[in-house]
C-alpha cells in the first residue's frame, strides 16, 4: 500500500511527519532513561517507534493499533515532569499520522475507527510549523 501523493497537500503533510520522525527520538525530547524497560515512559516511546517503523516500511494497516495504544498510555499515565514535552509532541504526531492515513492511504474507515479514538481521527492536519519550532529550540 502506498500513500496517494497525487492528492493535493499529500507531500506537505508527509513532510511534517518526516520532521516529527527526526524529533521524536531526539535526546532533548525523550525522557531520560526512556529506553529502559522498567521506566514508565518506555511503553509510549515503544509505541511511537513502532508507528515510525511501520510508516517507513509502508505497513500502514497496523499503525492504527499503535496509535490507539499510545493514546491510551497518554490518557492512563499522565506525563511526569521529565516527559511533558515528549507527550505534547506525541499527541501532535498521533493526530498527524491519523490524518495522513485517513486522507492519503487506502486504509478503510472501519479499521481506523476500530483502533483510533474519534478525537484523534477528527483533529485534522496539524499546524506544526510554530509548534515544531518550539521543540527545535
Amino acid at each position: 500500500m502506498e500513500l496517494d501523493l497525487s492528492i493535493p497537500g499529500a507531500k506537505q503533510e508527509r513532510t511534517k511527519l518526516k520532521l516529527m520522525h527526526e524529533l521524536l527520538n531526539h535526546p532533548s525530547i525523550v525522557p531520560e532513561q526512556c529506553y529502559r524497560m522498567a521506566t514508565s515512559s518506555f511503553p509510549l516511546v515503544s509505541y511511537v517507534n513502532h508507528i515510525i517503523g511501520l510508516y517507513l516500511s509502508k505497513n500502514y494497516e497496523v499503525i492504527p493499533i499503535f496509535i490507539g495504544r499510545a493514546h491510551r498510555h497518554i490518557v492512563d499515565k499522565p506525563a511526569q515532569q521529565n516527559a511533558v514535552t515528549n507527550y505534547r509532541l506525541v499527541e501532535i504526531y498521533l493526530r498527524q499520522v491519523a490524518y495522513v492515513l485517513q486522507t492519503y492511504s487506502a486504509i478503510s474507515e472501519e479499521v481506523l475507527h476500530a483502533y483510533v479514538p474519534n478525537d484523534i481521527l477528527t483533529a485534522g492536519a496539524q499546524e506544526t510549523d510554530v509548534l515544531l519550532k518550539e521543540f527545535l529550540q
